[in-house]
């Protein structure tokens, strides 16, 4: 008897203990939340001379944190993830990539938050990675680069040759938060589809269409001409009851070769009609020492050099010429500026994938009342971790 209760508790013990380890196996692991912490620093220098057809003028020279980002990021579950940037330039704090983000896989992702919104080529490409010191003119027209809404974004159309990217957003303002009591006065809708013509990683060759198109209320519009510590433009049009862009975008890479232009329609909705400014940009690049512009998800990223400093190397140096307009002739008032137009020389060595030195040589033409004119040389340095 004693052996038989024995070998039936021997049996029960074999038995839990087997069914333990089934569900051990089949017991899911738990997901694991994470963190990253990010930032960036861009330090410039300007030397800005504006003169007319009765002022010689005289140099502005100024320095400046252009930027001062701090962020953390991480996953909160496998489909759940956020981010929290800051920019704590000029020693305010403004709200930056701020957002929850729901991820569907071939579906895309949603974001609810502050995202920067997908308005084009040039301002979808992090400053990190923008080849001059400063985006073109025809990025001035639209509202400040982050809006706070909901945003669609699909990177993965046709075996990841398309992208897609929605927005709707409010007017609120990145220094209070994007913070906007009045939707009712209208918000922001943004959309941009690109496809990849070519994409050979071996041999670095990309070709690059895209469209977007955006309607926002109504706003009066001033820029600075690609710098950031000169005098705004006024194009005199004054606040308009709306206004829409419509852009146009193409760029490739051939190995260390780089060509990338936009061409923009902006509406302004006036009383009397609607007026329309046509801007554009185009620009070529050429490393030296052989890098190419990474291209990834629609837009440009991090360059890695060959021989990094932190090897002993040189670094990777890379050679641009850009020429940007901003045609605004259909709006013909007294004193106003029909077209102004830069021409941009620019020299960026990057000291590792990291870090890199950036100098600007702007030659700005207003054609205007007093035809002014305005030169500017330019640096910077940035560093990213």
């Amino acid at each position: 008897m004693k052996n038989f209760k024995t070998i039936i508790a021997l049996t029960l013990v074999m038995m839990f203990g087997f069914n333990l380890n089934a569900q051990e196996k089949t017991k899911k692991t738990p997901f694991k939340s994470s963190i990253k912490f990010n930032g960036r620093i861009q330090y410039d220098f300007e030397f800005i001379k504006a003169s007319n057809k009765n002022d010689k003028g005289d140099w502005f020279n100024g320095n400046e944190f252009r930027r001062m980002y701090v962020s953390a990021k991480g996953k909160i579950g496998k489909k759940i993830s956020y981010k929290a940037e800051f920019e704590l330039a000029g020693s305010k704090i403004g709200y930056r990539d701020v957002y929850i983000k729901y991820n569907a896989g071939k579906f895309g992702s949603i974001a609810l938050g502050s995202v920067a919104e997908a308005t084009g080529l040039n301002m979808s490409t992090s400053s990190k990675y923008i080849t001059f010191v400063e985006r073109a003119m025809l990025t001035s027209f639209q509202n400040f680069r982050w809006q706070s809404g909901i945003h669609y974004a699909n990177f993965g159309l046709f075996d990841g040759n398309a992208t897609l990217q929605m927005s709707y957003t409010g007017n609120g303002d990145h220094k209070g938060g994007f913070k906007d009591i009045y939707l009712e006065k209208g918000m922001n809708f943004t959309i941009r589809a690109t496809t990849s013509l070519l994409k050979d990683k071996e041999s670095h060759r990309v070709v690059h269409l895209g469209v977007n198109y955006d309607s926002r209320p109504g706003k009066k519009v001033k820029f600075r001409p690609e710098n950031h510590m000169g005098g705004k433009v006024d194009l005199g049009l004054g606040a308009s009851k709306g206004r829409s862009d419509l852009g146009f975008e193409l760029a490739s890479t051939f190995g260390s070769l780089s060509i990338q232009g936009e061409y923009k329609i902006h509406s302004n909705e006036l009383p009397a009609r609607t007026y329309k400014v046509n801007t554009y940009y185009g620009f070529i690049s050429y490393f030296i020492t052989g890098e190419h512009r990474p291209y990834k998800k629609g837009t440009f990223g991090r360059v890695k050099p060959h021989n990094s400093i932190d090897n002993g190397g040189f670094g990777a140096l890379e050679l641009a010429f850009r020429y940007s307009s901003v045609d605004n002739s259909d709006f013909k008032t007294t004193g106003n500026y029909d077209k102004i137009s830069n021409l941009t020389f620019g020299v960026n060595w990057y000291l590792n994938a990291h870090t890199r030195i950036m100098y600007n040589f702007v030659n700005s033409d207003y054609n205007g009342l007093n035809k002014e004119k305005q030169v500017a040389h330019m640096f910077r340095i940035a560093v990213d971790f």
